[in-house]
């Protein structure tokens, strides 16, 4: 077993190894090359390197790849890669402006892309990062703009922007907004089959009974949902949860419930990568409790393990609170009393202008404490005097919630009164009129449905009439095309066949080799002009074998393409007709190819299936725009072909785009 542990051991370290020297090679190149193109592909490969593995390392390529996808006016580049990079930076990091400078450098090429996701993407992130920096209403608009640019593509990214707008309207205590915008957040989760954000959205609709005062009704509630991820056995966000539960069970003085819900918390997030940054704050939260209640070995463990976890994120943010109030505790139950003095102190000089209403009179009341066993009974009565004042100004802060969510239900429930009364009351004012205006109203529109009926069915006689004029038309020309053509062939063969044939054998005769050549030439040629006027193979060996001819014959004599087909036999299934409509929509067909397409390869596929046969042409060419292509005067290669489709009854379908080739796609039903 130690062989194996040893085994492995290496293999990691020369993986590394490897991983090193690639991630080398690659910054070598960016720092040498005077090829753009190849230092871009060169730091999108040390991107690849760098990614949840050396954070710093990620953030500082993602802006240099940023910085150059802009000089070479890749934009749909540098805003995917600025998207990609911001959670490293904002969320990993913690350098949420950094983060917002990242996305304001591609900002203003947004409206070069029509890319939903990328918009929507663009705008979620940067309402994250407003969130992040307490900047509520930006976040807001950002959110919404998010939501407005997603498409129904992409449901799942619009979901998200939609829970997280939902989350700032908690936050900025707009309650009934907030679950309006969680419950359609949830919608959209449960149709698209996502658990852990249904449930998420859950928890977030339980969170906003906390903030209005009611404890209990948010640990009942909260027991219901992880009875139910329980039984299902999910146990994505279950970390999470608990943790939530472990602070309505503080505010309630509920130690033990309080204990165990954070021990089950650390538990479930140390399963999770999802909620693994939620660590340093179970940590901290372990560490704060274990200090309360006089047990100081604990505390110092999880204290040092909080500040493991937070080795080199940025310190001024969120996560950080809760490990250096924490601290404050510790370092004020083990009679370092200066030491917590400064600390709490100098945060409570930078969270001065927060909104973090518990926080300031958590430190208020303990700096009060630690003054008073400092000796300095005055700045201790007017910390306690803050403390109070802090802590009478949350309680009105929770009362004015619970007030505010009651009287926002309270008004839309008379707003939703006042309108069914209206509703009502127009009801029953139209049934008094209804009687007066029905005659009249009716009467009206019977005329107008009248006349309009008749303009209708005069405008579609004259319109099926002309179509069938043109179809009738372009039949009869097509027949008659193929007539004069099969004269002129037959013609060609019969009269200036036969004297060449009788001039041919005079000149045998007299033993001129180079006037016999030139003869040989001069038939074959008159044979091949009567073969593409006229096909008579198509009586002789029948359509399946007089295809295969075609095919052979293009093939053999138009070197710049290869043509190839698998044709299936079709003999005896169509009327003569029809077979020679099939014959020149294919010949047609590869006629374009050859003479538009400059293709490498061409493949033709004949399928006889049980009621239709399917034809598809398809090549490696350069395309064309089939309706300005269709539009053209001069190309009546493509007319004819529909043309010879519609006469059979068939559908055509012509896919191509410029440069990637054309597909033509016909089917002939089978009578």
């Amino acid at each position: 077993m130690k062989i194996y542990k040893f085994l492995f051991i290496i293999l990691v370290a020369q993986v590394s190894v490897f991983a090193q020297q690639k991630e080398h090679r690659f910054l070598k190149i960016v720092t040498t090359t005077t090829n753009q193109q190849l230092k871009l592909s060169s730091l999108d490969s040390l991107l690849q390197l760098t990614k949840n593995k050396k954070l710093a390392d990620f953030a500082k390529y993602t802006e240099k790849y940023v910085a150059l996808a802009i000089a070479l006016k890749n934009y749909e580049k540098a805003i995917k890669v600025a998207i990609n990079g911001c959670h490293t930076i904002n969320i990993q990091l913690g350098q949420p402006q950094r983060a917002l400078k990242l996305l304001r450098s591609v900002e203003n090429y947004t409206s070069t892309t029509t890319n939903s996701y990328l918009l929507g993407g663009f705008y979620v992130k940067k309402g994250g990062i407003y969130f992040n920096l307490n900047q509520l209403e930006k976040a807001l608009i950002n959110y919404n703009i998010s939501i407005r640019n997603y498409t129904s593509k992409d449901s799942i990214y619009k979901a998200d922007a939609i829970f997280f707008s939902g989350q700032v309207h908690f936050e900025l205590s707009h309650f009934l907004q907030a679950i309006k915008q969680y419950k359609l957040a949830a919608n959209y989760y449960e149709k698209l089959g996502d658990k852990e954000y249904m449930y998420l959205t859950r928890e977030s609709v339980i969170s906003i009974y906390g903030v209005t005062g009611f404890e209990e009704k948010t640990i009942q509630e909260r027991k219901l949902l992880i009875a139910k991820k329980l039984e299902e056995n999910f146990t994505n966000g279950l970390g999470s949860n608990y943790y939530n539960q472990s602070l309505n069970y503080k505010k309630l003085g509920n130690t033990v419930e309080q204990k165990k819900h954070l021990l089950l918390a650390l538990k479930y997030i140390q399963k999770e990568n999802k909620t693994n940054h939620l660590l340093p704050i179970v940590y901290s939260q372990l560490s704060k409790f274990y200090t309360e209640n006089d047990n100081i070995v604990r505390a110092k463990k999880y204290l040092d393990l909080a500040s493991k976890q937070l080795k080199g994120r940025n310190k001024d943010s969120y996560t950080f609170l809760f490990y250096y109030k924490a601290k404050c505790y510790y370092l004020f139950k083990i009679k370092k009393y200066k030491q917590a003095q400064q600390l709490i102190s100098e945060l409570l000089s930078k969270e001065r202008t927060s909104n973090r209403g518990d926080f300031i009179m958590e430190m208020n009341m303990l700096l009060s404490k630690t003054y008073e066993k400092l000796g300095d009974s005055r700045k201790a009565y007017t910390y306690h005097k803050i403390y109070s004042k802090t802590k009478d100004s949350l309680r009105n802060v929770t009362k004015l919630n619970a007030l505010s969510y009651y009287q926002t239900l309270y008004e839309a429930e008379l707003k939703e009164k006042e309108i069914s009364k209206q509703k009502s009351a127009i009801v029953i004012l139209a049934k008094k009129n209804e009687a007066k205006k029905r005659l009249l109203f009716f009467g009206t529109v019977g005329l107008i449905l009248s006349a309009l009926i008749m303009y209708l069915f005069v405008i579609r006689l004259r319109l099926t009439r002309k179509k069938k004029f043109k179809e009738d038309y372009a039949q009869k020309l097509l027949l008659s095309q193929e007539k004069d053509r099969q004269r002129i062939s037959k013609d060609l063969h019969d009269g200036l066949g036969q004297s060449l044939l009788l001039i041919k054998n005079k000149v045998t005769a007299s033993n001129i080799p180079e006037i016999e050549t030139l003869l040989n030439n001069a038939i074959e040629e008159m044979r091949s002009i009567s073969r593409v006027i006229h096909p008579f193979q198509l009586t002789g060996v029948g359509i399946t074998k007089a295809l295969e001819n075609l095919i052979i014959k293009i093939d053999s004599n138009f070197n710049e393409t290869y043509i190839f087909g698998d044709i299936e036999n079709i003999d005896s299934k169509l009327t003569r007709n029809q077979e020679m409509h099939v014959y020149r929509i294919i010949q047609e067909c590869l006629s374009n190819i050859m003479k538009h397409a400059k293709a490498d390869s061409a493949k033709i596929e004949l399928k006889l299936n049980e009621t239709s046969i399917s034809i598809l042409l398809k090549d490696n060419g350069v395309g064309f725009d089939f309706s300005k292509k269709y539009k053209d005067l001069n190309s009546l290669g493509l007319k004819t072909i529909k043309d010879r489709v519609k006469l059979l009854q068939g559908t055509l379908k012509i896919d191509s785009t410029i440069n990637q080739g054309s597909k033509f796609a016909i089917i002939i039903p089978l009578k």
